[in-house]
């Protein structure tokens, strides 16, 4: 199912990439943004990127909680975020450490990334 998860995760960031154009920000509305942003490829691409950077993690611990509460895992298993290079005796990530984390990387996400990636797709 690990496989499953990473694609159901990369849908779920590509459905909140193609939604965004139906949230509340409007063109009007974000005029704190240059008008550079929105004016090329490599800025449409790197403002996606980033997104789908930052929202990865949590999104895919979300549909990971979500098939084990569909009782199509027999647990819920987290992602782990580089453990393969861990010093000898580091400590994983605690979850008080990622409850403070999450909601970080979901205030940047909806207050700096996503209306970034709107004025880039979609007033550009």
């Amino acid at each position: 199912m690990g496989t499953g998860k990473h694609l159901a995760t990369l849908a779920f960031c590509l459905a909140l990439l193609w939604a965004s154009r139906f949230g509340p920000y409007a063109c009007a509305t974000l005029p704190g943004f240059a008008q550079e942003i929105s004016s090329s490829w490599p800025s449409l691409m790197a403002n996606g990127f980033l997104l789908i950077a930052f929202l990865y993690v949590p999104a895919y611990d979300f549909v990971s909680w979500l098939s084990y509460r569909l009782g199509w895992d027999k647990d819920f298993d987290p992602i782990a975020v580089y453990p393969e290079i861990q010093r000898p005796g580091q400590q994983p990530i605690s979850q008080t450490t990622k409850r403070f984390l999450y909601p970080l990387d979901l205030a940047i996400v909806g207050f700096v990334l996503l209306p970034l990636w709107t004025k880039a797709a979609h007033c550009g």
